[in-house]
């Protein structure tokens, strides 16, 4: 698989690395593709956009955003949070973000406690 998609901008196709996306908008008839370097702009729908790339790499938020993965800080059920952008996520968005990273949670909560024989684990109960 290939780790990039070409853009056409000025009569020219761009490459564009999938791990230099940050995230996509949509602006009506366009797409805003924000990038660590610069910020382009395509004539085409997001879900074409969408289509193209890998869904192990990017989760679609809004109706009017798409995410990279990897540049997410961190989300909430409202929100993704990117490094200096906030972007809302949609009602039926919701489970597909949550189902496109691993979240890990556990049932009770501990207390580190250190001694001298080294760091012990002290379970709370609920």
């Amino acid at each position: 698989m290939q780790s990039f998609l070409f853009l056409r901008h000025n009569g020219k196709f761009m490459k564009l690395h999938f791990h230099e996306i940050i995230f996509a908008e949509s602006c009506k008839n366009y797409v805003k593709i924000v990038t660590t370097g610069q910020t382009w702009l395509a004539l085409l729908p997001m879900k074409q956009l969408e289509e193209h790339l890998p869904p192990g790499l990017f989760c679609r938020v809004h109706r009017s955003y798409i995410v990279s993965l990897e540049h997410m800080m961190a989300f909430d059920h409202a929100t993704v949070y990117m490094k200096d952008v906030l972007i809302p996520v949609g009602d039926q968005y919701k489970n597909r973000l949550q189902g496109s990273v691993t979240i890990l949670s556990g049932e009770s909560r501990a207390k580190m406690a250190v001694s001298e024989s080294g760091i012990e684990c002290l379970m709370e109960k609920e």
